[in-house]
């Protein structure tokens, strides 16, 4: 077998290599590629903000309707026939609240108002209570006594105003404190 030199070599690949080339071959299949423009995401948006706005009117009409149309209700539920047959319970002016919240100390135990007979005396009543101590800061108007029920084993924080058993702090002093119950007044001293 002869020997084939170095250029019939090239010159049998260049051959082989067109006739490949000649051959047509199938395409590569090209992957699906979804394309989206801003335009089209922009009418896309514009399109759901009216369909809301049409399902925003159309819900407004329907409240607005029901609005216009009478309750009806079924007659288990009905209850009374007329709002004058309801008792609604009245509100009391602010004075009473106010009132209520300045009578009540937070820092004392609650307890509730006793009427006492008027054939007790003032004397009498205020003989269980012995005055503790005086406290005020800059102003006389901050001026608290300390009063211990001696029976009860209980201390009363009290300011000019506030009442102990029916008996109002009328006036504090730096040794005493007056206290008066209708037209009688006990001073209680230190």
């Amino acid at each position: 077998m002869p020997k084939e030199s170095a250029e019939e070599k090239l010159v049998r690949m260049m051959q082989k290599s067109s006739s490949v080339a000649a051959k047509p071959q199938s395409a590569p299949r090209k992957k699906f590629q979804f394309a989206f423009s801003i335009a089209a995401l922009n009418i896309c948006l514009f399109a759901g903000i009216v369909a809301c706005l049409i399902v925003l009117g159309l819900e407004l009409h329907a409240g607005i309707s029901l609005l216009a149309s009478p309750a009806q209700f079924p007659p288990e539920l009905r209850g009374r026939s007329s709002l004058s047959e309801t008792a609604l319970p009245s509100a009391h002016s602010v004075d009473y609240y106010l009132q209520q919240i300045n009578e009540r100390d937070i820092f004392n135990p609650y307890a509730p108002k006793t009427e006492h007979p008027a054939a007790q005396g003032l004397a009498q009543q205020m003989s269980k209570y012995k005055l503790v101590g005086i406290s005020w800061l800059d102003l006389p108007d901050t001026a608290t006594v300390m009063i211990e029920d001696t029976d009860n084993n209980k201390t009363y924080f009290l300011k000019q105003g506030q009442q102990l058993e029916g008996v109002t702090v009328k006036t504090i002093y730096t040794d005493r404190v007056v206290f008066s119950h209708e037209n009688e007044e006990i001073t209680i001293k230190l």
